[in-house]
């Protein structure tokens, strides 16, 4: 969670406001590329309704959620505004579904994979005496390696085919509308299961010290680190 991490015994008050700061910013930013990608990949399917809502942008303020901000201020989960689309503006019904589904998360892949080749090309440029002597790159290699770890986890967590996740919404397309028991079953359940999880992760922690989203960031950044380490600079 991101208490843990701004909270970490291993974090002086200042690396801990840096880390707040930094990761605010970065958690930001990237739901504003997420939701200007939805927005964008409808407009071009023939949908003008994100353009006339104000939302076809990347300024974070037109997109921020009041609530979605502070549940990820106070467990590192959070959530923007929904892009407001139309489907039956859509040139191909389906084929638009689909593709505005999946519009923001390819939009967080690419942005944690720019992060990646960044962070590898100007390790191996720099060097990381120098890096680690400076503490201007320090912020600097900081950011891009959670621009790498948030993108990643947004990209992992909206793929899961719950409602109200683009995951979900991508699965559903193949789906006949008539009689369909998955789309049912999530609109009943998908956000109550969603919470569920959410909360489980708060419990298991609090009574058993196991952070799911400690270890679950772990893994990312394992997974995310291996070109860096094939590479040669981490």
């Amino acid at each position: 969670m991101l208490f843990s991490i701004l909270y970490s015994g291993d974090l002086t008050a200042k690396e801990a406001v840096l880390t707040f700061l930094i990761t605010t910013v970065v958690f930001i930013f990237s739901l504003a590329v997420h939701e200007f990608a939805h927005g964008l990949v409808a407009y071009k399917m023939g949908d003008n309704t994100p353009k006339l809502a104000g939302r076809l942008t990347v300024n974070p303020l037109k997109h921020l959620s009041t609530s979605g901000f502070l549940m990820f201020i106070v467990i590192g989960v959070g959530w923007a505004k929904p892009m407001p689309t139309n489907p039956l503006n859509y040139k191909k019904f389906r084929t638009g579904q689909r593709w505005v589904s999946v519009a923001g998360i390819i939009a967080n892949f690419i942005l944690g994979l720019a992060s990646a080749v960044l962070f590898a090309g100007l390790f191996a440029i720099i060097g990381g005496d120098v890096i680690f002597a400076h503490e201007a790159l320090e912020y600097l290699f900081m950011f891009l390696e959670y621009m790498m770890l948030i993108n990643s986890c947004l990209v992992l967590f909206n793929i899961i085919p719950l409602f109200p996740l683009d995951g979900f919404n991508f699965v559903n397309t193949f789906f006949k509308k008539q009689d369909n028991k998955y789309a049912k079953f999530n609109y009943n359940y998908g956000t109550t299961l969603l919470y569920g999880i959410i909360i489980f992760s708060l419990f298991l922690e609090l009574f058993t010290g196991i952070d799911i989203f400690s270890l679950y960031l772990t893994l990312i950044h394992r997974w995310v680190f291996m070109p860096l380490a094939l590479l040669g600079v981490a």
